[in-house]
């Protein structure tokens, strides 16, 4: 009993972190200056992974300041948005409300680990850049619990399996004027994350439709001030991008899963 009363004061206390901060982004913006454009490269691998079309019910998991749930109204689908902060939750409702040429999506502010949504309501289930702030245990659960039977989930996420990386994460960002984005509890995801999505799913793969490595460099070190860096940085992942063995450790990886459990504890 003591463990499981410690394991929700964590949970709650991560939950108050994760809304605070990003309860103080939404503070930054102004839904009528982010007007929709074409859906950036990240939405697009998404989208067609999903295989999202008219009709579809889908949840946008951690919806943030409402990029993809507009790429989702866009093709006809019937959307319901959540994210853990209220604030950030209003700035994708007024942009839906200014750039949906009248369509409506459903939004919800609640942790992504107890949404309180009913079981079985969705053909897909997507995000970008999620999975890595959550419990992931609670919420492979909540996420297969809420899918329809052959649902399909679909994010987009950052990898910890490029040790050059995972070395710069802990040792080089926030520290020589190079800055940490992100909150305190995220991290990549990891061999066990996979081992534990294959707990709730019959398949789960790893897809890498996109190769980034010294794109985060140019981000981070160089903070895109030099048009010839970001060149040849992106040129460069673009070319090791092409060598099949090295795409697996790009820091973005495509996480796509769908169908029950084989086994109560089947690995990826």
């Amino acid at each position: 009993m003591g463990d499981l009363r410690m394991q929700k004061t964590e949970a709650h206390a991560r939950w108050e972190r994760e809304q605070a901060f990003h309860d103080a982004l939404a503070d930054t913006l102004d839904p009528s200056g982010l007007p929709r454009g074409r859906p950036v490269v990240y939405d697009e691998v998404i989208l067609s992974a999903a295989g999202i079309g008219p009709g579809m019910r889908v949840l946008d998991l951690g919806c943030g300041q409402g990029d993809l749930t507009l790429a989702l109204l866009e093709r006809g689908a019937t959307v319901t948005a959540i994210d853990i902060s209220p604030r950030m939750i209003e700035v994708a409702r007024q942009r839906v409300a200014l750039y949906a040429a009248g369509r409506e999506a459903r939004f919800v502010a609640a942790p992504i680990e107890l949404t309180g949504l009913p079981a079985q309501s969705f053909d897909a289930i997507v995000g970008r850049w999620i999975l890595h702030h959550l419990d992931l245990r609670a919420a492979a659960a909540e996420i297969a619990r809420l899918l329809s039977p052959g649902g399909r989930m679909v994010f987009l996420e950052n990898s910890g399996a490029n040790p050059l990386l995972n070395l710069a994460r802990d040792h080089v960002a926030g520290h020589f004027g190079v800055p940490r984005f992100g909150t305190a509890d995220e991290r990549p995801l990891v061999a066990d994350d996979w081992r534990l999505l294959g707990e709730h799913f019959a398949e789960v793969r790893a897809e890498f439709p996109i190769f980034e490595v010294l794109a985060l460099f140019d981000r981070q070190v160089m903070r895109y001030r030099s048009r010839l860096a970001t060149v040849v940085c992106h040129g460069i992942d673009r070319a090791v991008g092409r060598v099949g063995r090295l795409r697996r450790y790009s820091y973005r990886v495509l996480v796509v899963a769908q169908g029950p459990p084989l086994t109560p504890t089947a690995p990826v």
